[in-house]
């Protein structure tokens, strides 16, 4: 009988002390922060996103407080003592390296953040390649037409005074000069009858 009893006393404090190991588990997991880890932490592609400490319903994840897709989407934190949850997210910025911020946030603002890094996969640029053949000549076409001509320059300085030319024949005498000297025979002839005509008067007078 007393055996009986010291079992079933023995049973009961052993009890105790599991429920209350549990118990004290479950309140440090509860008040332990949250945290995330990403694997991989760098890359340009998919990245596996996991959390603990996350009993705040659905969760969003960030990529540099911008949010992004999840799978499985909506997301959320398991109803086990550790609220954790498993998620995968694609890289948005691939063709941009550097240190990004991933950020998960619960609707009770229970947050946490890990950096991703973006590696640069642009190589170094290749050697030049060879020329290739040079292509056939295409048909002369034919000349198009003509443009108007262009408006008149401005009129230019005047050049220097030439040298004389050679004297020309001399010209035919013009019709009044002849009338003039047949005049001048009249007149003399008549001057000479007048003088004559006083003489003989004189003469025979």
């Amino acid at each position: 009988m007393r055996r009986l009893s010291f079992f079933v006393i023995l049973t009961l404090l052993l009890t105790l002390v599991m429920a209350g190991t549990t118990a004290d588990e479950v309140y440090s997991q509860a008040g332990a922060p949250a945290r995330i880890t990403l694997s991989p932490t760098s890359g340009f592609s998919a990245i596996t996103v996991a959390g603990t400490g996350f009993y705040g319903g659905e969760i969003t994840i960030y990529w540099d407080n911008d949010p992004i897709p999840t799978v499985p989407s909506p997301l959320y934190g398991s109803d086990t003592q550790y609220g954790e949850f498993t998620a995968i997210i694609s890289v948005p910025t691939q063709t941009e390296p550097g240190e990004y911020t991933v950020t998960a946030v619960d609707r009770e603002d229970t947050i946490a953040d890990a950096v991703f890094i973006v590696v640069d996969m642009t190589g170094p640029q290749g050697p030049a390649g060879e020329p290739g053949p040079a292509g056939e000549l295409s048909p002369a076409s034919e000349p198009g037409p003509a443009g108007e001509p262009g408006p008149a320059g401005e009129q230019g300085l005047p050049g220097k005074e030439g040298p004389p030319g050679e004297e020309g024949p001399p010209g035919e005498a013009g019709p009044g000069g002849g009338i003039s000297i047949v005049a001048i025979i009249l007149a003399v002839i008549a001057l000479g009858l007048i003088l004559f005509g006083r003489v003989k008067k004189w003469v025979i007078g």
